[in-house]
Parts: structure tokens; sequence; C-alpha cells
């Protein structure tokens, strides 16, 4: 029994050495390494697909266009769509992209009540609220890129939705 209490009265001894001496110091920050490692690296052809857009289908800009639609981003409730509109160069978002959009609503058609003029912000996102619509035509135009018309969101009764854009530099 002796021992035992001899033994256990060392193992204290020598935690309270340990624990009790790191208690006191004062630790010395130490700087961290935040270079990736080859396991953390991203593959070549990750980074050269997200680098390339496929820009977005020209569906041509629809006979129902009216130019100079009031600038507005809200026309109504039911339906917000967000997205970005981006260079199908390298892929980086165009700020201050202009969207034309008129929503088609069952029984309505286009009302000029529902039609927007609106811009993208410095990081290419733009949002758009209309009651539910069966669709919405789009014309997207910025300085330096092909003008398209898009006919392609069509929300199916949802409540939201994103549609993203890619547009070529003109030539």
């Amino acid at each position: 029994m002796y021992r035992l209490t001899e033994n256990l009265s060392r193992f204290l001894f020598i935690l309270m050495v340990i624990f009790g001496s790191s208690a006191c110091t004062t630790i010395q920050p130490t700087s961290v390494d935040l270079t990736a490692t080859p396991i953390q690296s991203i593959p070549a052809s990750i980074i050269a697909e997200s680098r390339s857009c496929k820009p977005t289908l020209d569906d041509g800009v629809s006979p129902s266009y009216k130019p100079d639609a009031p600038e507005r981003t809200v026309v109504g409730q039911g339906h917000v769509v967000t997205g970005v509109v981006r260079s199908s160069m390298d892929c980086q978002p165009i700020a201050n992209a202009k969207l034309e959009f008129w929503p088609e609503q069952e029984g309505l058609g286009h009302p000029d009540s529902s039609r927007a003029t609106f811009f993208t912000d410095l990081d290419g996102y733009y949002r758009f609220e209309c009651n539910l619509p069966e669709h919405i035509h789009m014309r997207i135009s910025a300085p330096g890129y092909r003008t398209i018309g898009v006919n392609s969101h069509h929300p199916e009764g949802k409540a939201e939705g994103t549609f993203d854009i890619v547009l070529e530099p003109e030539k």
C-alpha cells in the first residue's frame, strides 16, 4: 500500500510540475503558415473551368419590347429573381449592366406597370421583384458587350428564382 501511495504521490507531483509551471509561463505568439499544401491545392482543370463562362443564349429581343421603361426594381410581389451578370472572357462580374425586364402575366400580357429598367451593382448582382409571371422577357446590355434578349426565366410557380447572365464582348 505504501508503494502505491508513493507512486501516486510522485505522479501527482509530476503533473503539478508540468501543469503548474505552464500556467505561469507566457505564451509567445507564433506565425501560422497559411499557404496551401499540395493536398489543399485546387486542380488546374477546376480553375480553368471556373474562369470560362459560357455566354447566355441570345433569344433575340421580343416584339413586345418597349424602350425607356421606368427605372425601378419592384413592380409587384410574389416573385423575386436574382442573379449576377458576368463577362464570358474571364467570368468577372459586370458592374452597372443595364437590365430591362417585362414580365408576362397570365391573362394580362405585358402590362406597362410591370416593365422596369435597372442596373447591376459593383459585384454584377441584381434583384427584381414582380407579381408571379408566366415568364420574364429580358434585354441586357453593358458598354463593350453585345446586347442580348432573353426569354428563358420561367418561375413555374416558385416565389424565388436565380438567373445568372453571361455577356460576350463586342467584336
